[in-house]
Parts: C-alpha cells; sequence; structure tokens
C-alpha cells in the first residue's frame, strides 16, 4: 500500500509540472532582450498567427486586415496579458479557440501590437504603456 501510495504521489507531482510542449513558446520569457515588436511577433505568434498575420482560418484569426483587430487595438492588450477564450467573428468568419496569455512585459505588448498596427496593417492607431497600464487595473 505505501509503494502504491508513493507511485501515485510521483505521477501526480510529476504531471503538474508537465507543459504541452506546443505551449512553451508562448509561455517563453525573453528577459534581457531588447527585442523589436516583429522580433517578439516570430517569437511568441507565428506559431498561431503564421509568418504574414494571416492566421488560420476557423482556428486562429488573422491580426492583418481583421476588423476585430483593427475596431479596437486595446482589447488586444487584455488577450496578451490575460488570453482570451470566448468565441468571436473576425471578418465574419466564427472562432472559437483558445489563446492563453503570453508572458512578456509591457513594453513589449506595446511593442508587439505597434508593430501589427503600423508594420502589419499600415494604420496610425498606436498603443501605450498608459494602455496596457489602464487594461491591467481595470481587466
Amino acid at each position: 500500500m505505501k509503494q502504491l501510495f508513493i507511485a501515485l504521489l510521483i505521477i501526480v507531482s510529476a504531471c503538474q509540472n508537465a507543459e504541452d510542449p506546443s505551449l512553451k513558446q508562448l509561455h517563453k520569457s525573453r528577459v534581457n532582450e531588447d527585442l523589436s515588436g516583429k522580433q517578439l511577433y516570430m517569437t511568441h505568434c507565428i506559431a498561431c498567427h503564421q509568418a504574414d498575420a494571416l492566421g488560420v482560418k476557423g482556428t486562429f484569426p488573422p491580426l492583418k486586415d481583421s476588423d476585430y483587430f483593427l475596431a479596437d487595438p486595446k482589447r488586444a492588450i487584455h488577450n496578451i496579458l490575460f488570453g482570451q477564450s470566448e468565441a468571436i467573428v473576425v471578418n465574419g468568419e466564427n472562432y472559437k479557440g483558445l489563446m492563453p496569455p503570453v508572458k512578456i512585459s509591457d513594453t513589449d505588448v506595446v511593442k508587439v501590437i505597434n508593430y501589427l498596427l503600423e508594420e502589419v496593417n499600415e494604420v496610425e492607431a498606436r498603443v501605450s504603456i498608459e494602455d496596457v497600464e489602464f487594461v491591467k487595473t481595470h481587466r
């Protein structure tokens, strides 16, 4: 009986430390690196939203020419910091996927969103560190 208990304890503790390898990239912290918005996107977002930011239809929504993203870029702050699990409609297509939170600094949140606005979508809208602080305090 004691051996069974020890085996069960080992299995439970191993499961608590396990993380789906496909999510490790999303959770990787890039401390002490000054990455550009594009580099941050390529590190944390490309797996789902793709290099061209067009996503995967029906699974991962586009960020380029996205009515959902461009209607409220500050909503992206919340989605990056806290994840997103509600069903959404992007460019008329339904998406029910899960976006886990991304562990990056507030400054990096600003960089990646502004990269998507400026370089990917070529619009003048921008987010600021104050926007990130507002989202964090008004969650």
